[in-house]
Protein backbone atom coordinates (compact mmCIF):
# COMPACT_ATOMS: atom_id res chain seq x y z
CA UNK A 1 0.00 0.00 0.00
CA UNK A 2 1.33 3.22 -1.21
CA UNK A 3 0.18 6.02 1.41
CA UNK A 4 0.50 9.85 0.38
CA UNK A 5 -0.19 13.46 2.38
CA UNK A 6 -0.19 16.27 1.52
CA UNK A 7 -2.07 19.86 3.13
CA UNK A 8 -2.69 23.15 1.89
CA UNK A 9 -4.29 26.84 3.52
CA UNK A 10 -6.38 27.28 0.33
CA UNK A 11 -7.13 30.08 -1.23
CA UNK A 12 -8.98 31.74 1.94
CA UNK A 13 -7.05 31.16 4.87
CA UNK A 14 -4.12 32.77 6.23
CA UNK A 15 -2.92 29.61 7.78
CA UNK A 16 -2.95 25.99 7.76
CA UNK A 17 -5.30 24.30 10.02
CA UNK A 18 -4.53 20.67 8.52
CA UNK A 19 -2.55 18.05 10.65
CA UNK A 20 -2.04 14.89 9.74
CA UNK A 21 -0.70 11.65 11.25
CA UNK A 22 0.69 8.14 9.55
CA UNK A 23 1.75 5.73 11.76
CA UNK A 24 2.44 2.14 9.77
CA UNK A 25 5.24 1.09 12.24
CA UNK A 26 3.33 -0.66 14.52
CA UNK A 27 3.60 -4.85 13.69
CA UNK A 28 -0.41 -5.26 14.78
CA UNK A 29 -1.83 -2.29 12.92
CA UNK A 30 -1.42 0.69 10.66
CA UNK A 31 -3.01 4.16 11.72
CA UNK A 32 -3.72 7.43 9.58
CA UNK A 33 -5.76 9.83 10.55
CA UNK A 34 -6.39 13.88 9.26
CA UNK A 35 -8.03 16.66 11.01
CA UNK A 36 -9.12 19.93 9.26
CA UNK A 37 -9.44 22.44 11.92
CA UNK A 38 -12.64 24.55 11.20
CA UNK A 39 -12.23 27.46 9.48
CA UNK A 40 -13.86 30.73 10.80
CA UNK A 41 -13.41 29.87 14.15
CA UNK A 42 -10.82 30.55 16.41
CA UNK A 43 -7.61 27.88 17.08
CA UNK A 44 -8.81 25.30 14.05
CA UNK A 45 -5.09 24.65 13.33
CA UNK A 46 -4.94 23.91 17.49
CA UNK A 47 -8.06 21.17 17.49
CA UNK A 48 -6.18 20.03 14.42
CA UNK A 49 -3.37 18.91 15.91
CA UNK A 50 -4.92 17.78 19.95
CA UNK A 51 -7.49 15.68 18.54
CA UNK A 52 -4.93 13.79 16.08
CA UNK A 53 -2.25 13.72 18.94
CA UNK A 54 -5.32 12.29 21.25
CA UNK A 55 -6.99 9.85 19.08
CA UNK A 56 -3.77 8.18 18.16
CA UNK A 57 -2.27 7.81 22.00
CA UNK A 58 -5.62 6.92 22.91
CA UNK A 59 -6.07 3.99 19.73
CA UNK A 60 -2.02 2.84 20.02
CA UNK A 61 -2.69 2.81 23.77
CA UNK A 62 -5.65 0.45 24.00
CA UNK A 63 -5.56 -1.48 20.47
CA UNK A 64 -3.31 -4.53 22.55
CA UNK A 65 -5.62 -4.28 25.68
CA UNK A 66 -8.60 -5.28 23.73
CA UNK A 67 -9.93 -7.96 21.17
CA UNK A 68 -9.65 -7.67 17.65
CA UNK A 69 -12.76 -8.60 16.27
CA UNK A 70 -14.89 -6.03 14.01
CA UNK A 71 -17.29 -4.83 16.16
CA UNK A 72 -14.38 -3.97 18.89
CA UNK A 73 -11.99 -2.60 16.95
CA UNK A 74 -14.45 0.35 15.55
CA UNK A 75 -15.86 0.70 19.40
CA UNK A 76 -11.93 1.20 20.20
CA UNK A 77 -12.24 4.08 17.14
CA UNK A 78 -15.73 5.60 18.28
CA UNK A 79 -14.25 5.90 21.87
CA UNK A 80 -11.15 7.61 20.57
CA UNK A 81 -13.20 10.11 18.81
CA UNK A 82 -15.06 10.69 22.14
CA UNK A 83 -11.96 10.84 23.83
CA UNK A 84 -10.72 13.54 21.24
CA UNK A 85 -13.46 15.48 21.69
CA UNK A 86 -13.00 15.66 25.35
CA UNK A 87 -9.56 16.97 25.09
CA UNK A 88 -10.76 19.94 22.25
CA UNK A 89 -13.41 20.57 24.00
CA UNK A 90 -11.13 21.33 27.60
CA UNK A 91 -8.80 22.90 25.91
CA UNK A 92 -11.59 25.09 24.36
CA UNK A 93 -12.98 26.20 27.29
CA UNK A 94 -9.36 27.57 28.26
CA UNK A 95 -9.50 30.67 26.65
CA UNK A 96 -11.41 33.07 24.63
CA UNK A 97 -9.16 32.98 22.00
CA UNK A 98 -10.27 29.13 22.00
CA UNK A 99 -13.45 29.00 22.65
CA UNK A 100 -15.64 27.68 19.82
CA UNK A 101 -12.71 26.11 17.93
CA UNK A 102 -13.27 22.69 15.92
CA UNK A 103 -12.38 19.92 13.55
CA UNK A 104 -13.30 17.49 11.13
CA UNK A 105 -11.13 13.90 12.06
CA UNK A 106 -10.89 11.01 10.16
CA UNK A 107 -9.25 8.02 11.14
CA UNK A 108 -8.49 4.99 9.18
CA UNK A 109 -7.07 1.45 10.95
CA UNK A 110 -6.34 -0.99 9.68
CA UNK A 111 -5.62 -4.45 10.82
CA UNK A 112 -5.15 -7.61 8.77
CA UNK A 113 -5.78 -6.29 5.92
CA UNK A 114 -8.96 -4.51 6.33
CA UNK A 115 -9.81 -1.02 7.06
CA UNK A 116 -11.52 0.37 9.74
CA UNK A 117 -12.65 3.92 9.70
CA UNK A 118 -14.13 6.48 11.69
CA UNK A 119 -15.53 9.77 10.55
CA UNK A 120 -16.67 12.82 11.43
CA UNK A 121 -16.79 16.29 9.80
CA UNK A 122 -17.02 16.63 5.62
CA UNK A 123 -13.46 15.91 5.02
CA UNK A 124 -13.19 12.59 3.64
CA UNK A 125 -11.67 9.05 2.82
CA UNK A 126 -11.16 7.74 -0.09
CA UNK A 127 -10.21 4.54 -1.52
CA UNK A 128 -8.60 3.93 -5.01
CA UNK A 129 -7.69 0.48 -6.38
CA UNK A 130 -7.13 0.34 -10.14
CA UNK A 131 -7.16 3.56 -10.99
CA UNK A 132 -10.87 3.65 -10.00
CA UNK A 133 -11.68 6.18 -6.59
CA UNK A 134 -14.47 5.54 -4.32
CA UNK A 135 -15.64 8.06 -1.45
CA UNK A 136 -16.23 5.47 1.84
CA UNK A 137 -17.50 8.45 4.09
CA UNK A 138 -20.41 10.85 3.62
CA UNK A 139 -20.01 14.38 4.73
CA UNK A 140 -21.67 15.70 7.62
CA UNK A 141 -22.69 18.98 6.54
CA UNK A 142 -25.83 20.72 6.21
CA UNK A 143 -25.81 20.63 2.96
CA UNK A 144 -25.17 16.77 1.75
CA UNK A 145 -28.15 16.50 4.14
CA UNK A 146 -29.83 18.66 1.63
CA UNK A 147 -29.03 16.77 -1.57
CA UNK A 148 -29.87 13.04 0.60
CA UNK A 149 -33.36 14.39 0.92
CA UNK A 150 -33.83 15.60 -2.42
CA UNK A 151 -34.15 19.09 -1.42
CA UNK A 152 -30.88 20.28 -4.04
CA UNK A 153 -28.87 18.69 -6.62
CA UNK A 154 -25.61 17.48 -5.90
CA UNK A 155 -24.45 20.26 -8.87
CA UNK A 156 -26.65 22.71 -6.42
CA UNK A 157 -24.55 21.55 -3.64
CA UNK A 158 -21.47 23.13 -5.12
CA UNK A 159 -22.56 26.70 -4.75
CA UNK A 160 -25.03 26.71 -2.05
CA UNK A 161 -23.84 29.29 0.45
CA UNK A 162 -24.24 27.19 3.50
CA UNK A 163 -21.92 24.22 2.11
CA UNK A 164 -19.46 24.69 4.32
CA UNK A 165 -21.65 24.52 7.17
CA UNK A 166 -21.14 21.21 9.70
CA UNK A 167 -23.54 19.56 10.76
CA UNK A 168 -21.15 17.37 13.17
CA UNK A 169 -17.40 18.24 14.17
CA UNK A 170 -15.33 17.49 17.50
CA UNK A 171 -15.70 20.51 20.09
CA UNK A 172 -19.17 19.83 21.48
CA UNK A 173 -19.51 17.40 24.42
CA UNK A 174 -21.59 14.32 22.52
CA UNK A 175 -21.81 15.21 19.22
CA UNK A 176 -19.61 12.24 17.98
Amino acid sequence: MRVLANTDKGLVREQNEDYYYISNENENFSLYMLADGMGGYNGGEVASKLAIEAASRYIEAHFNESGHDKEIILELIRSAIDYANEVVFEKANTSDELRGMGTTLEICLIYNNRAYIGHIGDSRIYRIRDKFMRKLTTDHSYVESLVKGGTITKEEAKHHPKKNMLMKALRLRGNS
